[in-house]
């Protein structure tokens, strides 16, 4: 199976690509594999102020795991090391420190679900669907990624969608909590790159730390975060463009 995980960067906004168009997106271990690299690629380039998380094309985000790859790669002890390397992927994704934005055409299943659960934030198409379905198939679904489904959905709606494998429509899962909005499919990567742009153009630090703090509560390196925003240079010039009745112009310092 072709595919992989691959990285873009455009500034101070990186796209992280789930490209497998030929299959509708589908995760294969290998693509799985690639997903640390990928986003350390991003991670490692410091001009990087928000994330998109996507599928290639606007077809699919992504349809889950190959299931075709199962009876030889995730049967046994195979399945053991297989749901460690998708562990690594999406703990890797939800690791990325600057906000990461989920953009979502078509099917999201699965695993691919999964990988939209990491994001901050999920905008989708009208036309896109959600399922979670390894009951169908007899699969384990990763605890990880029920917590996940739990933290977006609610413990009564998680039970809901991995007991039944149902597929719900965008507009169910806007009101379910699972995406943030849903857009026209023919808008949604113009939506998303006006919103990338508006949140790049914030101060960095302020929302890394804003970031930290909703995942770790009162840790000590989240209030080290906030407080260094009160002594950075960004800091200053927000006062000083408020002063001025201009747009700050923040460089992450």
């Amino acid at each position: 199976m072709s595919g992989t995980v691959r990285a873009s960067i455009d500034g101070s906004v990186a796209h992280l690509i789930i490209d497998n168009p030929a299959r509708r997106n589908a995760m294969s271990l290998d693509m799985y594999a690639a997903v640390p690299d990928a986003v350390r690629a991003i991670i490692e380039s410091p001009a990087v102020r928000v994330v998109v998380l996507r599928g290639e094309g606007d077809v699919a985000f992504g349809a889950g795991s190959d299931i075709s790859e199962f009876t030889e790669k995730r049967t046994g002890r195979g399945a053991l090391h297989y749901n460690a390397v998708e562990e690594r992927a999406v703990q890797a994704i939800e690791a990325i420190r600057v906000p990461v934005l989920a953009l979502v055409h078509g099917p999201c299943m699965g695993g691919g679900a999964g990988m939209a659960l990491c994001a901050d934030i999920r905008f989708a198409a009208d036309d896109a669907t959600f399922a979670i379905p390894p009951a169908k198939l007899g699969v384990g679904y990763p605890a990880s990624s029920t917590a996940r489904l739990q933290a977006a959905v609610g413990a009564s709606r998680a039970k809901d969608l991995i007991f039944s494998g149902r597929v719900i429509d965008a507009n169910e899962a806007l009101r379910i909590g699972m995406v943030d909005a849903v857009v026209a499919k023919d808008a949604l990567d113009a939506h998303v790159a006006a919103y990338a742009n508006a949140v790049a153009r914030n101060a960095p630090l302020t929302i890394v730390a804003a970031k930290q703090a909703l995942a770790n509560g009162g840790a000590a390196e989240t209030h080290a975060a906030i407080a260094a925003c009160y002594s950075s240079a960004d800091y200053a010039e927000g006062i000083r463009a408020f002063a001025e009745k201009r747009r700050p112009t923040f460089e992450g310092r």
